[in-house]
């Protein structure tokens, strides 16, 4: 007999596949990897297994430990939300996780409802007026208006940790766990591959899938000869850019975020190091790339009719880059990147999809 005995052990080992139709002019073979076919739908069920059982030995940055009829408790309206539901769904533990108010607002999308179905407490975030004086609020708004929200959420998780036992915060944007879980992701690749790797990148929101892959191929004694970061144009959240395409010297991480952070009391966030602050000081990637909605639109839709990979805006965006690096590299180069989630929990937004990571 062959069969597993909980949801989280189907968890990763998904296939590689060699794009054959799209792309096939640019010379070097370009490859995703099919992320979208974990169990809650994306490349996030890595991390959300490898934060919660971390959180299960209490290996977190404050000691804090879940056990057996605890909360997890985590903020987004991406693909973390899903993932982080269903890995306590699978393991037994209640889940509550906050939407930022910007992204729900107008009704509920698909992610919202894919999300409700594993069971968790949803809400809302805080408005920023609950942390913020109105003084405070129109002097970040200016700048970055949604990150008011971010981080209001971001508070809104802190002090339901602080204030209930048996619960814990994974905080997936400054947990070690998050790119440690996603080591799996680059050994996978590197054994499919045997190794031979001249390119990776993906989108990068918490940083934690490009810096997991790249530790796990050093691991290996390897660095790909171009390492590359794919953001949406208009939504650096965490990092500040200039310039559609900008090289390790030209991105930062946000001055805004850590000054909001620490105006809204936020104390983590300014005396540890994010992920995306760790992965740069590791040197990678080489290159940022900022791409549209309409551009990652345009690929998902081409990845999804030509190629029958039934693919969301993120893999769209780290496809349309890595056909351009593929064409830089030429033949005989391997360029790889990953299929991030799948094309479902767009459906609300359908025919303007957007781009967000």
């Amino acid at each position: 007999m062959n069969y597993i005995n909980n949801i989280t052990e189907a968890i990763g080992n998904t296939p590689l596949l060699k794009l054959n139709k799209v792309g096939k002019e640019v010379g070097a073979n370009v490859f995703v990897k099919l992320e979208h076919l974990n169990p809650s739908g994306s490349y996030k069920d890595r991390m959300a297994l490898a934060m919660v059982e971390a959180a299960e030995r209490g290996d977190t940055w404050n000691g804090r430990k879940v056990s057996e009829g605890g909360t997890i408790v985590e903020a987004s309206a991406g693909n973390t939300a899903p993932a982080v539901a269903l890995v306590c769904a699978a393991k037994g533990y209640k889940s509550k996780i906050y939407l930022y108010r910007y992204q729900i607002e107008g009704g509920k999308n698909t992610r919202v409802l894919i999300t409700q179905a594993y069971g968790p407490e949803v809400s809302i975030s805080s408005e920023p007026k609950v942390y913020l004086t109105p003084e405070q609020i129109d002097y970040f708004a200016k700048s970055t208006p949604d990150l008011l929200d971010v981080l209001a959420a971001k508070m809104d998780c802190e002090m339901i940790e602080r204030n209930n036992e048996n619960t814990v915060w994974v905080d997936q944007i400054y947990n070690n766990f998050n790119y440690i879980g996603q080591k799996s992701l680059g050994n996978e690749i590197y054994e499919q591959l045997d190794g031979r790797i001249d390119a990776f990148g993906c989108s990068v929101g918490s940083g934690a899938s490009l810096l997991g892959a790249c530790l796990a191929f050093a691991d290996h004694g390897l660095r790909p000869e171009t390492v590359f970061g794919v953001v949406p144009h208009g939504s650096e959240v965490y990092l500040s850019m200039d310039k559609d395409i900008s090289d390790r010297s030209e991105f930062r991480f946000s001055d805004n975020t850590r000054e909001l952070a620490q105006t809204i009391g936020l104390d983590k966030w300014v005396t540890e190091k994010s992920i995306v602050q760790q992965m740069i000081e590791a040197g990678y990637p080489d290159t940022f790339y900022r791409v549209t909605s309409e551009e990652a639109r345009a690929m998902a839709n081409r990845l999804c009719q030509e190629e029958g990979i039934y693919c969301g805006m993120s893999s769209g965006a780290n496809v349309a880059v890595a056909l351009k690096i593929a064409a830089k590299l030429g033949k005989g180069k391997n360029v790889v990147t990953t299929i991030v989630d799948r094309r479902d929990r767009y459906l609300s937004e359908v025919p303007h999809e957007k781009y967000v990571v």
